[in-house]
C-alpha cells in the first residue's frame, strides 16, 4: 500500500514518460516489422535498432520477443473483433436476407478498400499461414466472440439451429468468397485489364454477386435441413468452428 505525504519527493515523471514512450515505439516498430517479415524473420536486435531502444528494453517491457509479438497480435485481434462488431450491428436490424447482403457488402468494402490496407491484416494473414502460439489470441479475441451472432444470421436463413453443421459450412463459404478477393488482389491486378481498380462500384457489384450466389446456395440447402445432420456430435456449435 502506498501513502502520500506532504514531504514526499514527487514521482520522477520524466522517467515514467520515457518508459511509456519506449514501450510504444517498440510496439509500433514491431507491428510493422512482424507484419512485413513474420515472427521468425525479425530479431530483437534489428527491432530495437529501428525503434532506437536498448535490446534489454524488450525483456523489460514484454519479457521476450514472443511476449512482444503476442501483444502486437492481441492489438490486431481486438481491432478485428471491433470491425466485425460494427458490421454485425449495422446489419442486425434488417430482415435476414438483407442482413446477409449488408454484412457481405460492408465486409467486402472493408477488405478491398485500398485505404484499409494495414499491418494488422498482413499480420493476421501471416499468423494464419504460419501459426505461432499467438494464433490462439486471434481465435479467442478476434473470431469466437462474434461467431455465434454471425452464425445466427445464417441459421435464420436455413431455418436450422446453430448446432446444424450446415450453418457453419454456409457461413464459412460466404466468408471464403469475401476473403478470396482480398487474398487474390495481387493476382487480380495482373490478370485484369490495364487500369483496373477496386472502385466502390466494382466492390458493390462483387458484393451483389457473392450475396446472390450465397443466398441461392442457402435456399437450395434449406429444404434439406431437418434438425442436426446425421453423424453430428452433440453440442456442436458454430463458435467451435470460428
Amino acid at each position: 500500500m502506498c501513502f502520500n505525504h506532504p514531504m514526499d519527493e514527487p514521482i520522477n515523471t520524466p522517467n515514467v514518460v520515457t518508459d511509456l514512450e519506449t514501450r510504444q515505439r517498440l510496439l509500433n516498430v514491431a507491428a510493422e516489422l512482424f507484419a512485413e517479415r513474420g515472427f521468425n524473420n525479425v530479431t530483437v536486435r534489428a527491432l530495437c535498432q529501428v525503434a532506437g531502444a536498448n535490446v534489454a528494453a524488450v525483456n523489460y517491457h514484454f519479457r521476450d520477443k514472443l511476449g512482444l509479438y503476442k501483444e502486437v497480435v492481441e492489438m490486431a485481434a481486438n481491432a478485428m473483433h471491433q470491425g466485425k462488431v460494427e458490421v454485425i450491428e449495422a446489419a442486425e436490424p434488417l430482415p435476414p436476407e438483407e442482413r446477409l447482403r449488408t454484412y457481405i457488402r460492408l465486409t467486402l468494402h472493408h477488405l478491398l478498400d485500398p485505404h484499409e490496407d494495414s499491418w494488422m491484416e498482413k499480420l493476421i494473414a501471416r499468423e494464419m499461414m504460419d501459426p505461432t502460439p499467438a494464433l490462439d489470441l486471434i481465435v479467442e479475441k478476434g473470431i469466437k466472440p462474434t461467431s455465434q451472432r454471425m452464425g445466427t444470421m445464417v441459421a435464420e436463413l436455413l431455418g436450422a439451429p446453430l448446432s446444424d453443421d450446415r450453418v457453419w459450412q454456409c457461413f464459412l463459404s460466404v466468408q471464403a468468397q469475401c476473403l478470396f478477393y482480398k487474398m487474390s488482389k495481387p493476382v487480380s491486378a495482373r490478370m485484369a485489364p490495364a487500369g483496373f481498380e477496386y472502385t466502390p462500384q466494382v466492390i458493390e457489384a462483387l458484393a451483389e454477386h457473392i450475396a446472390d450466389f450465397s443466398l441461392a446456395g442457402i435456399r437450395a440447402i434449406a429444404p434439406k435441413t431437418g434438425g442436426t445432420r446425421r453423424g453430428q456430435t452433440e453440442g456442436s456449435n458454430i463458435g467451435e468452428h470460428g
